[in-house]
């Protein structure tokens, strides 16, 4: 495939003239439109339509284009159409997505907000169109450009897509001359764009971001945890010395991640300065980096303890065991996230008055497990202890 990719997303029985003349427009520019009734379409003989469409997008789609008329088209497992699961994907994907709504449509929908249960079937073929429309013009926050003839969409191209060329150069020039240009194939297109605006708060903007791109990326490991799926082979400690032993070793493990994990604050001071001068990037992108290393690896050691054959009566301390790191796991998951909120509320109360720069951020890890739980793990370990010495002396 020649030049850019745009991926035209719409239904084809209503609006194929339309995607007839994007083709053309597309091509005479010098990309590559992508349309499912193309013969260049990209498939895998293996995949069905269904698959294939997106798996079209995941993998060649640089630009998206999202068309909506006035057919929602057939619904999928997910009960979901076509085009829109192919824009959740293009949305997750991260890439530039231009939408356009037949302007019919968007005036019907005031009324289908009014008035949801009426009958439609007159002017659209599933009335779950308008939830898709209403996501994308309102709830998505994206912007929405209104289309009555092919032409529209053209002319709104033609100036959209100069418009980000415009901005890819001076992306450029800002990494050519950007002293961190080792981070930049490490770090999300967010992370990145952030690094690129250097507005107030970037760093901290950039350090929460890394934070959270990379709890993103172990989705599934909080998967196999959370839901117990153990995919490696079980390890059995059915001999109660070996239990013992090798419950002392996981326990010494976890705190040993939890003191590391507050001791990440001390390299964390050392990178980010709250005064007038530059914090380190790349200092705050290792600390962000190991952060989620300690989240992965709390989250391996859950399942790797759900994971453990042991004796029957060790059972429900094992469930207690693999509770452990539970509440450190969910504060670590909303800690970059509300962290982020709290950087725009300093922002805004700084164009308004003053606010020290340390006030955005605060990283001191105080994390450490419930009282309770530390109280229920004892008892339970205990009365076991306790059983295994009456057995060895009704033995003896």
């Amino acid at each position: 495939m020649a030049g850019v990719n745009i991926f035209i997303s719409s239904t084809c029985y209503d609006l194929s003239q339309v995607r007839q003349d994007l083709c053309e427009f597309i091509s005479s520019l010098g990309h590559t439109p992508m349309m499912s009734e193309q013969n260049d379409f990209p498939i895998d003989p293996q995949l069905d339509n269904w698959e294939n469409c997106i798996n079209a997008v995941k993998k060649y789609a640089d630009i998206f284009v999202l068309i909506i008329g006035n057919r929602y088209g057939a619904v999928g497992e997910t009960g979901k159409s076509i085009t829109n699961t192919e824009y959740l994907t293009a949305v997750q994907k991260g890439i530039p997505i231009y939408t356009f709504s037949l302007k019919q449509m968007t005036t019907l929908l005031p009324m289908w907000e009014r008035n949801p249960d009426a009958d439609y079937s007159h002017a659209v073929d599933n009335p779950q169109i308008f939830e898709f429309l209403a996501d994308v013009r309102k709830k998505s926050g994206r912007w929405n450009f209104e289309f009555e003839k092919a032409q529209d969409i053209k002319d709104t191209l033609r100036k959209q897509l100069s418009i980000l060329f415009q901005n890819s150069l001076k992306l450029r020039k800002r990494i050519v001359a950007s002293p961190y240009e080792d981070l930049y194939g490490k770090v999300s297109s967010k992370a990145l764009n952030i690094i690129m605006q250097k507005e107030e708060g970037y760093d901290v903007k950039f350090f929460m971001q890394v934070m959270q791109d990379g709890i993103s990326e172990c989705r599934d490991l909080k998967n196999d945890f959370q839901y117990s799926i153990i995919l490696k082979p079980l390890h059995e400690r059915r001999n109660l010395n070996d239990f013992f032993f090798w419950l002392d070793r996981k326990v010494d493990e976890m705190l040993s991640y939890i003191d590391s994990l507050h001791n990440l604050s001390d390299a964390f001071k050392a990178f980010y300065k709250e005064n007038s001068d530059e914090s380190d990037l790349r200092g705050l992108h290792y600390v962000a980096s190991t952060y989620v290393e300690f989240y992965a690896n709390l989250l391996k050691w859950g399942a790797s303890v759900k994971g453990m054959v042991v004796p029957k009566e060790c059972k429900h301390l094992m469930e207690i065991l693999s509770g452990m790191p539970l509440s450190i796991i969910e504060e670590m998951e909303k800690y970059p996230i509300e962290s982020m909120k709290k950087i725009d509320v300093c922002i805004e109360k700084s164009k308004i008055g003053t606010i020290e720069k340390g006030d955005m951020i605060q990283f001191p890890f105080k994390m450490d497990f419930p009282d309770n739980f530390l109280t229920e793990y004892k008892e339970e370990l205990n009365k076991i202890e306790e059983q295994f010495r009456n057995r060895k002396e009704a033995n003896c």
